[in-house]
């Protein structure tokens, strides 16, 4: 791989293509069997199928239908035939609690792209499309400004009626609830999502300007996230005002965390909790580095002091760009990819150091876990390398899946 694409890519990923995000460029609609610059992925509740964003990085297809959604067999390694187009620079993507569907976003055209999933988690459709469609163009909520990650929990609210007599009959009102990190403007969005028995879905969001350069949203318990930025000077903890009919009324920031830096901001690059969400693992580029936070305090009911702290730091060689928790709280670790190195770093988390380098496919980038399974995408290679992580501090590499005309072992 030239190295100069690499730190292009290391430095950041989707950001280095600002320029071309807005425009819509004379070309070619997305090769849907060939798999390129997978930026994302999430698993079907069985653990067969994966769902993989593909980013049309180099703009190498038209922005408007130039993205991806991939459907991904994990067992046989074929892209199926039920992977849709949909706009360009694409990011994770989540799906809902009960695994019938599915959101990403795409910053070339704003939105929130929200898709149905089959039972059997093979086939992928927008039901405002035609049976036949291989886009996913008419399922979108626009948005104001470069959304760049999606983070999704379940909620609900419990609404008390009383009939004539003074009966009362109680009535819960589901959704699921995400929150959008926005890139510019300082924008956060928080949504709501319904799903009526017909398969219509109801959408509520609200936004505000909390987080400059917002990169990346993390699901905290209860309704609160916690929002990282780019180019910003805080963590926040942001919360939704939701009315009983499960509607979003307003959106706000209700605690922050400082991060301390030697400059005047940080660039917050992921994020991760440890299994007792007490503490807190940041990505930050500048310096290169992994930052521990002490958030338990974050559980108080106050905004009125920082009611969390850095605990420890841990210096990186490289850029990174994504981390996960691996393992339970006493011998788990912390698995974090680097583009520019292609590998990844295993990190122990209660020492704050390096425990070892795993080389592994050109550009790892994004990883999910499934039991004792990790899934590596590579941006680069675009293929999954999926490793047993039974015991957390040494991986065995179980396959590889390969794409785009490679046969699979």
């Amino acid at each position: 791989m030239n190295i100069a694409l690499k730190v292009l890519v290391a430095s950041s990923i989707v950001g280095a293509v600002l320029s071309g995000c807005a425009t819509d460029l004379v070309g070619d609609s997305a090769d849907l069997t060939s798999m390129e610059y997978p930026t994302g992925m999430a698993i079907h509740p069985n653990g067969r199928y994966a769902y993989i964003v593909g980013s049309n990085f180099d703009l190498d297809y038209r922005a408007t239908d130039g993205g991806v959604l991939y459907v991904v067999d994990l067992q046989s390694g074929v892209i199926m035939p039920s992977s849709k187009r949909m706009g360009s620079f694409g990011t994770n993507v989540v799906l809902s609690t009960d695994g019938r569907h599915g959101f990403t976003v795409t910053r070339d055209d704003d939105a929130l792209v929200w898709f149905e999933i089959s039972e059997d988690g093979s086939t992928i459709s927008c039901p405002n499309e035609k049976a036949d469609s291989e886009s996913l163009l008419k399922c979108r909520v626009f948005l104001d400004d470069d959304p760049s990650h999606i983070a999704l929990t379940h909620s609900y609210r419990d609404v008390t009626q009383y009939d004539a007599s003074g009966q009362a009959t109680t009535r819960r009102v589901e959704f699921d609830l995400l929150t959008i990190s926005q890139l510019r403007n300082a924008r956060v969005t928080m949504m709501t999502v319904q799903y009526g028995e017909d398969g219509d879905l109801d959408f509520s969001h609200a936004s505000a300007a909390l987080v400059y350069s917002a990169s990346e949203s993390l699901w905290l318990s209860g309704e609160k996230f916690i929002v990282t930025g780019r180019a910003a000077t805080n963590l926040l903890v942001v919360t939704p005002a939701i009315n009983t009919d499960g509607h979003i009324e307003g959106i706000y920031a209700s605690q922050a965390v400082t991060v301390p830096s030697g400059f005047n901001v940080y660039q917050g690059r992921g994020m991760a909790t440890d299994p007792s969400r007490q503490n807190l693992f940041l990505l930050n580029q500048y310096p290169k580095s992994l930052l521990k936070f002490d958030i338990s305090g974050l559980d108080e009911q106050s905004a009125a002091t920082d009611r969390a702290a850095l605990t420890d730091m841990l210096m990186l060689p490289s850029d990174m760009t994504r981390l996960v928790w691996v393992g339970d709280i006493d011998t788990g670790m912390l698995y974090i990819t680097c583009v520019a190195d292609d590998a990844i770093y295993i990190v122990d988390p209660r020492r704050m150091e390096i425990a070892e380098k795993l080389t592994v496919g050109d550009g790892p980038y994004d990883m999910v876990l499934y039991g004792n399974t990790l899934h590596v995408v590579h941006f680069i290679a675009t293929d999954i390398w999926q490793f047993d992580i039974s015991t957390p501090s040494s991986p065995k590499l179980k396959s590889k899946l390969l794409f785009k005309g490679s046969s699979n072992p």
